[in-house]
């Protein structure tokens, strides 16, 4: 996975973070066919056991490398970052945002995203 390979390329230089927000495709809401295909069926946790358990199975189905935290039930990273359904984000040392991409999956420019990491540490 490339995510993967570019936190491994700067993990020394950059805290990475994946941030599990609530269930963008949840089987108890709107789902996608492609999931019912995967076998990928959650409904939308209740708790936080509940989406630590999703969240741990989304990061061994995906191979995630990086350190993978849980937003809050009331989805206070989701709703400060406009996360869902998935982004990338690079955040200086200021707090400052440089970098954000579309909404994921089609959203996603892995390379402006590294790209953007790289100037960062420069």
């Amino acid at each position: 996975m490339r995510l993967n390979q570019i936190y491994e390329r700067y993990a020394d230089k950059v805290a990475f973070f994946c941030i599990y927000i609530q269930e963008a495709h949840p089987d108890d809401g709107w789902q996608l066919p492609v999931n019912h295909d995967d076998s990928v069926l959650y409904d939308q946790p209740k708790t936080m056991d509940q989406r630590a358990t999703v969240a741990q199975a989304c990061v061994l189905h995906l191979g995630l490398a990086m350190p993978t935290l849980l937003d809050d039930m009331n989805n206070s990273t989701d709703v400060a970052y406009s996360a869902l359904p998935e982004r990338l984000y690079v955040i200086d040392s200021g707090g400052r945002i440089v970098y954000r991409s579309d909404p994921g999956p089609y959203g996603f420019d892995v390379s402006a995203w590294e790209q953007s990491i790289a100037v960062s540490v420069s």
